[in-house]
């Protein structure tokens, strides 16, 4: 299968760990150079920058910047155009994910949640838009959503819940708009995969969420990596505005 994804640039949000930095080694393991995001943990993002550059000799750096703020987004890709010329390809994988029974939640929570969940999604793809239409580039955009967009959350994440539904519908509307541009617009919805978000989780209740995947696994980080992969590839070039399932049969939509 050629994927053609040599030499072509693509920026990770939320690139530092679990499912973001699976992406970025993936990315990279098939010749891509990588803009590894972040916006408080330094040290691990450059542990992903320097891991690229050990196993796999290609170019990664490390970008700061927090997604509640337009210029940083900006300035991301500024730091990447500076570095590398371009930017291909856009992951938005960062998120934010508090948890807890409906009533814990106030309002300042829930907007800080679609304000990184949606907004930083939002506008993100909207400055690699802008900068593929200036090249006159075509380009792929691949969303990282959940099953909990579709199936809820047993383990009370409503804010977050609700931000991945609304990045769902983003990504098809995204999708229908510049698809005649050549740009691809897609998503995954992972189910349980095996990140420090949900470590808790595990150890206490395992067996519970296991009886709950036809596949009887829980994903590995590499699993979603290997299909953003895909997605980010010329093999996907006839898909856009589609969520992927990858919740072990979970869905099966």
């Amino acid at each position: 299968m050629e994927l053609n994804l040599k030499e072509k640039v693509a920026l990770v949000t939320g690139g530092s760990r679990g499912i973001g930095a699976a992406i970025c080694r993936a990315l990279a393991a098939e010749g891509v150079k990588v803009g590894v995001n972040y916006s408080s943990s330094e040290d691990e993002a450059n542990d992903v920058v320097a891991g690229i550059k050990r196993d796999f000799a290609i170019d990664a750096l490390a970008v700061k910047g927090n997604l509640e703020d337009p210029a940083a987004i900006a300035g991301i890709f500024d730091e990447l155009e500076e570095c590398w010329g371009k930017v291909d390809i856009l992951i938005n994988n960062a998120a934010y994910c508090p948890g807890g029974p409906l009533e814990s939640y106030t309002i300042e929570v829930w907007e800080k949640t679609f304000r990184v969940n949606v907004t930083g999604c939002f506008i993100a793809s909207r400055e690699h838009i802008k900068r593929l239409r200036a090249g006159a580039r075509t380009g792929k955009i691949v969303n990282i959503v959940s099953q909990a967009a579709f199936l809820g959350s047993t383990s009370g994440h409503l804010p977050y819940d609700s931000s991945k539904g609304a990045v769902v519908s983003m990504t098809r509307a995204l999708a229908r708009e510049v698809a005649p541009e050549g740009i691809n617009v897609n998503a995954i919805a992972p189910g349980m995969v095996k990140t420090e978000m949900v470590a808790a989780n595990l150890a206490t209740k395992l067996d519970y969420y296991i009886s709950r995947i036809p596949l009887a696994r829980i994903a590995e980080p590499e699993d979603i990596a290997n299909a953003a992969v895909f997605l980010a590839s010329d093999a996907a070039s006839y898909m856009t505005g589609t969520t992927m399932d990858l919740t072990g049969g979970m869905l099966m939509r």
